[in-house]
């Protein structure tokens, strides 16, 4: 399923880099910092697209653009939705090669640079997604990469994810750009549907994307409802291209999992209570989505 980026492709892309924003007056500047300390030989911009901020995000982009000239500020105000917000920017945005990052996560140096490269040859490419670095409680590990290329998602296909990733215009406007269908996992959508439509993923390893956890567990437990029931819209979508239903055995055995570690939820380590409570919460997500979609998948 190889898909060539096109022979009359520039051998320096026009990059735009697109983070979408929602009240992130708290983290934007330090992404905004990383970028600002960003090189890259040829073109480039950063579009913020603000999706209905009521803090100071607008104000604190404003700001930077006093010191950052390729930096541009656009408006998404119609709808709260990041596959909305995203394709408005695409739309907006002058490169023909699209980079995706978040405005709670921190890229890392040489983050475009190694985009950049992998892009002259690739129309959908991802890079590694640290999970320690802006973790204050958890010790300073090696790179882990959060999602492998070998492993799919959900037993189905591998996930580019959009917190760090660059996808060529022809390839995003050729699928039409994200799916406004899914409020949460929009970019497992996205990424199987340009699989399926030819074009494979490609690792660009030195593209390091630092990632903010969650810092509460009502912030844990909200996004884990929100993947298990993203998890049932994707197979209402995905069952027909082959995206297999968990077996009786396989729900059976995770909930058997969950209940036999309950005893050990009181112990020292408060990691195991976190992750307890994310498998917990996805459980209950993908039993509400089943009613939601009116869609079995547990």
């Amino acid at each position: 399923m190889n898909q060539a980026t096109p022979a009359s492709a520039p051998s320096q892309r026009f990059l735009s880099v697109i983070i979408p924003a929602y009240n992130a007056a708290k983290t934007l500047g330090e992404q905004l910092d990383a970028l600002k300390d960003q090189e890259y030989a040829g073109n480039w911009e950063i579009v913020v697209v603000n999706n209905g901020s009521t803090d100071n995000t607008v104000k604190m982009v404003q700001r930077y653009q006093q010191l950052m000239p390729r930096l541009r500020l656009i408006q998404a105000p119609a709808k709260q939705n990041r596959s909305y917000a995203r394709n408005i920017a695409a739309r907006e945005a002058k490169g023909d090669a699209l980079l995706f990052c978040d405005a709670d996560d921190i890229v890392a140096p040489g983050w475009i640079a190694a985009l950049a490269e992998a892009i002259k040859k690739h129309d959908l490419v991802i890079g590694p997604i640290e999970v320690h670095i802006l973790d204050s409680d958890a010790p300073r590990q090696p790179f882990y990469f959060r999602l492998s290329l070998k492993e799919p998602y959900l037993n189905f296909l591998p996930v580019a994810m959009s917190s760090n990733c660059a996808i060529s215009r022809q390839a995003f406007e050729a699928i039409g750009g994200f799916s406004e269908d899914f409020p949460r996992q929009q970019d497992v959508d996205l990424s199987w549907r340009l699989q399926l439509h030819g074009y494979d993923i490609h690792l660009a390893p030195e593209a390091v994307v630092y990632y903010r956890p969650r810092e509460t567990l009502r912030e844990v437990w909200k996004q884990a409802v929100g993947s298990g029931e993203a998890h049932v819209n994707l197979y209402r979508h995905f069952a027909a291209h082959g995206m297999p239903r968990p077996t009786a055995r396989d729900v059976l055995g995770r909930y058997i999992g969950l209940g036999r570690k309950i005893s050990r939820l009181w112990g020292r380590d408060p990691h195991l209570r976190v992750t307890w409570l994310r498998k917990v919460g996805v459980c209950w997500g993908r039993f509400r989505g089943s009613l939601r979609y009116r869609t079995l998948y547990f």
